[in-house]
């Protein structure tokens, strides 16, 4: 009867993170599911203790839209990591797979770890990040920052997209523990990190590049610069005259003010990029400024609102 129990148990778990997959991954999945340890109970919880627990994953999970596909993700597994032997002979996709089970674990620190661990944009993997970004842990949000780029961004728009509903919820989620956990540290919402991306994914156009602006300043030969936080734009000479790209420094940067002023030029540099290399430049509440008048920067900002 026991050994009935248990595999009822065992069958019930493979079908929950099976639904947690677009159904042409399922092959990957099974054989991912089957080095996972279900048949351990005895599990190490927050307070530091080994405790038995009645079940490994959680009963409450949140439904997804992907590519008109629904997916059902746990809210948290409580199951232990599988030996690295056995972890080791997957293949890639695979090991993509588990790490994306291991996101939903109730240890935060093992969360954080497989975050790091994948490597891939596929958009399947979209749903489970998108889960941790409304979550607490400041460490795991800095992770996801790091990594942004433009395809990260492209599938959290189209996620967005996709689940509305549950970007509400995001949102709310965010600002919750921002108020119960940040507030001291960054005492303005739109400067905490998870508004931070937040906002880039609101300011995503799908299929054009994005990047924000880490640095705007005035360099010692009176030159406007725009750093970019990765993009590299060093063919830009070829399509706009006097725009420049310093190779060394990473940055854009501008002619010494004659016929056009600083805001000028901005606006040019701006448009230059998203006309010709089709990416936009946002600034966003963490943008350094650099020697820029008091009056310049009020003239910038208030054309970053007009925008928004």
């Amino acid at each position: 009867m026991l050994n009935w129990f248990k595999r009822y148990k065992y069958s019930n778990y493979r079908e929950t993170l099976l639904d947690a997959f677009p159904q042409n991954l399922r092959e990957d999945v099974e054989n991912v599911l089957d080095i996972l340890p279900f048949d351990i109970n005895s599990i190490k919880l927050c307070d530091g203790k080994i405790h038995k627990v009645s079940t490994l994953i959680h009963s409450d999970f949140e439904n997804f839209q992907l590519d008109g596909e629904n997916l059902k993700i746990p809210n948290r597994v409580y199951f232990n990591e599988p030996e690295l032997e056995e972890e080791n002979k997957l293949t890639e996709k695979q090991k993509t797979i588990l790490n994306c089970i291991y996101l939903r674990h109730h240890n935060g620190y093992l969360r954080q770890n497989r975050l790091e661990r994948i490597k891939t944009n596929e958009y399947w993997i979209t749903p489970f990040i998108f889960q941790i970004l409304g979550e607490y842990v400041f460490e795991i949000l800095e992770v996801i920052d790091k990594e942004l780029d433009n395809n990260k961004l492209d599938n959290y728009k189209k996620f967005a997209i996709e689940n509305p509903k549950f970007f509400q919820k995001t949102e709310s989620r965010i600002i919750s523990y921002w108020n119960e956990y940040y507030r001291r540290q960054f005492p303005k919402l739109k400067s905490y990190i998870g508004r931070l991306i937040l906002d880039q994914i609101n300011a995503k156009s799908i299929g054009k590049n994005q990047d924000e602006i880490i640095e705007i300043g005035i360099d010692d030969n009176e030159r406007l610069f725009l750093k970019p936080k990765k993009e590299s734009f060093s063919l830009i000479y070829r399509t706009a005259t006097e725009i420049n790209w310093n190779e060394k420094e990473f940055f854009l940067y501008s002619p010494k003010p004659r016929e056009w002023n600083y805001y000028d030029w901005f606006l040019h540099i701006i448009n230059i990029v998203e006309k010709e290399c089709n990416c936009k430049l946002i600034l966003t509440d963490r943008t350094i400024w650099t020697n820029v008048p008091t009056e310049l920067k009020k003239q910038i900002i208030q054309k970053k609102k007009a925008i928004a």
